[in-house]
């Protein structure tokens, strides 16, 4: 897929980390609701609905970004089973929730504000079935390891690294308990 110039930000997740994610979690995602709160090219919920998922919501900030996945979820004759919102992820969450058996947390990387704040919202605006799996995606090019507040609701399951990039997998366990949990 070649991206139209002027989208900011926008780096669709390798085949190698697609793999990852899949490979671990391939009998959950037939029949799963995915939610995809970052969406960019749109590549994991694509990947989802090929292997089975039933419907995958996908969220994009850039208008750009918007159109390109419409037209490329039109190519695959996807258009039935998806819903393209576009707008900000945090201000979609705060609407009426849909449940999610699946969700790909994958925001920009230079907005590591928006991990902790997205998965508050989808564990206390009601976004998640009873255990569901969140996939986070981190970016540790830097060396410095990722560390996150995460609701005590979302339990660290695995965490996988491959070369620069981890992914946390968490289950929810259904349970806001108050307070927040540290999973670095």
């Amino acid at each position: 897929m070649t991206l139209p110039s002027g989208l900011k930000g926008v780096r669709p997740t390798s085949s190698k980390l697609r793999s990852a994610v899949f490979d671990r979690l391939q009998a959950e995602v037939v029949g799963a609701r995915v939610l995809e709160p970052f969406a960019g090219t749109g590549a994991i919920s694509i990947e989802a609905l090929s292997r089975g998922a039933a419907f995958a919501t996908l969220v994009e900030l850039q208008r750009g970004m918007t159109r390109l996945l419409k037209n490329q979820l039109a190519t695959f004759e996807l258009e039935a089973v998806t819903r393209v919102i576009p707008g900000d992820a945090r201000a979609v969450l705060e609407t009426s929730p849909e449940r999610h058996d699946l969700v790909y947390l994958d925001p920009p990387y230079d907005q590591t504000a928006l991990y902790s704040t997205v998965a508050s919202l989808l564990v206390g605006r009601g976004w998640l079935t009873e255990g569901a799996v969140v996939v986070v995606e981190f970016y540790e090019g830097g060396g410095e390891q990722a560390q996150f507040q995460w609701p005590q609701a979302l339990e660290l399951e695995a965490r996988k690294r491959y070369g620069h990039h981890r992914l946390d997998f968490l289950r929810y366990t259904g349970e806001n308990k108050r307070g927040e949990g540290s999973h670095p």
